[in-house]
């Protein structure tokens, strides 16, 4: 599949390119990433390179995985990254420490799950992160994810071994009656 922007009221969702790596690196080295995300740990600029260069846009050559870098605007610095596996219609997403608390995630987060119901035919979108990951919780339960408990997650932690999840679900809207 082609990759496609999403503009939002305050922000735009376009693919990651080669000037993003050193953010990447950067913002995926804090602690936050270690505790909670899957990400390789510790985490470094090979690693941002392989995101940059094969991860994303292999995701979307298979139509598998759609993966947008958040800016403010076309050429702007990276906030973070918002993406969905296609299959299981898993959302997974990350800012920036420099940027959490301005209200970006939830924005870029509804414009993914919009995408979505618009342009396939996935009658829910889901939703994990690793149990006791309030800051995800909170975006999820913004965007109007409907908590569905706790468990062994789907996505399995860096070593395999299964994690302790916290789970989510929103389902596509039902049409408008005429």
């Amino acid at each position: 599949m082609e990759p496609f922007s999403l503009r939002t009221e305050r922000f735009l969702l376009d693919q990651p390119v080669a000037s993003d790596v050193d953010d990447i690196a950067v913002y995926c080295t804090d602690p936050v990433f270690e505790s909670f995300m899957v990400t390789p740990w510790p985490y470094e600029r090979k690693h941002a390179v392989f995101f940059v260069d094969e991860f994303a846009p292999g995701g979307w050559e298979r139509g598998v995985e759609w993966t947008w870098a958040i800016r403010e605007d076309a050429g702007s610095p990276l906030l973070g990254v918002v993406g969905i596996r296609l299959g299981t219609g898993m959302v997974g997403y990350w800012l920036g420490a420099p940027h959490r608390g301005r209200g970006v995630m939830p924005e870029a987060l509804a414009a993914v799950v919009d995408a979505v119901f618009e342009r396939t035919d996935r009658d829910d979108v889901r939703w994990e992160c690793v149990a006791g990951n309030q800051a995800s919780m909170r975006v999820a339960q913004k965007v109007g994810f409907e908590l569905t408990g706790s468990g062994t997650g789907t996505i399995p932690a860096r070593d395999g071994t299964p994690i302790d999840a916290w789970t989510g679900i929103l389902t596509r809207p039902a049409p408008a009656r005429a």
